[in-house]
């Protein structure tokens, strides 16, 4: 059991930005919606949105999705 590493070890790509943001310019900031549409996992969609929408938009659920900022994650 370690700690969860971000899902953006690839890099995102210019094509997955644009059609993330293409999907939240109809829809709005939500994750399960690229998600679906993009057919990636959830923690790809929401690095696409941070990179797009940036940290301060995402749901807070997004934001501990790594453990990060002091925040607690369970351990499995």
């Amino acid at each position: 059991m370690g700690t969860l590493e971000r899902a953006a070890i690839v890099p995102l790509t210019e094509s997955e930005l644009a059609e993330a943001q293409r999907i939240i310019d109809a829809g709005g900031l939500c994750i399960a919606n690229i998600q679906r549409k993009m057919r990636i996992g959830w923690n790809r969609a929401a690095d696409l949105a941070e990179a797009i929408a940036g940290r301060d938009r995402l749901p807070d659920v997004a934001k501990i999705r790594y453990g990060g900022h002091g925040e607690q994650m369970a351990s499995y």
